[in-house]
């Protein structure tokens, strides 16, 4: 079961050539999965062609502001596939593109053999944070483009989701950890 786990996440960002094909994940399939769950603000950003398993592709380094830890450690940046560097474009379906300024909560992934910092599930993984005009705090995501499958492999489709940010951090903090489940 612990196997599976470490395998999920690559599986959940692997791209294929028409489009990216994403299992649905719940608030806490992605809270277990997650090495590190953050609130954070994007202060910077630059792209360069990283070079892992020998074959080079381009990156997005994502440089953090982090506000707040639910989750694991506060990462400096997450890097996230597709950029402009050398000269050279690269893009992939399904990859969410932070804009620098914006606040946003991230769960996220560390690769244990790259080291790479990514978000889990794509752009599921990927909630911006807007304070409302009676003073809550959301935090939201739009409906992925994506095919997106259930665990069983059946297409479904995906929605919005936006919450309370304080309602979003308890489920975070409630949700078993992984390891813990696969015991």
């Amino acid at each position: 079961m612990l196997q599976k786990l470490f395998f999920l996440p690559l599986v959940l960002t692997a791209i294929a050539a028409q489009g990216a094909t994403l299992q649905q994940l719940s608030m806490d399939q992605m809270s277990q999965l997650s090495t590190s769950v953050v609130r954070a603000q994007v202060t910077g950003a630059s792209a360069a062609v990283v070079s892992n398993s020998g074959s080079p592709a381009i990156y997005t380094h994502y440089k953090l502001s982090v506000t707040e830890v639910w989750k694991g450690e506060a990462p400096a940046e997450v890097m996230l596939p597709g950029g402009a560097a050398d000269g050279k474009k690269q893009s992939f379906p399904g990859v969410p593109e932070l804009r620098v300024g914006a606040e946003y909560v991230l769960f996220l992934w560390k690769s244990p053999t790259t080291g790479i910092v990514h978000t889990l599930g794509l752009t599921q993984g990927v909630f911006q944070v807007t304070a409302q005009s009676d003073g809550s705090v959301l935090a939201s995501r739009r409906e992925s483009g994506e095919l997106m499958l259930d665990a069983s492999g059946r297409a479904v489709a995906d929605h919005a989701v936006s919450m309370r940010l304080t309602d979003m951090k308890t489920r975070v903090r409630q949700a078993p950890n992984a390891a813990e489940k696969a015991r």
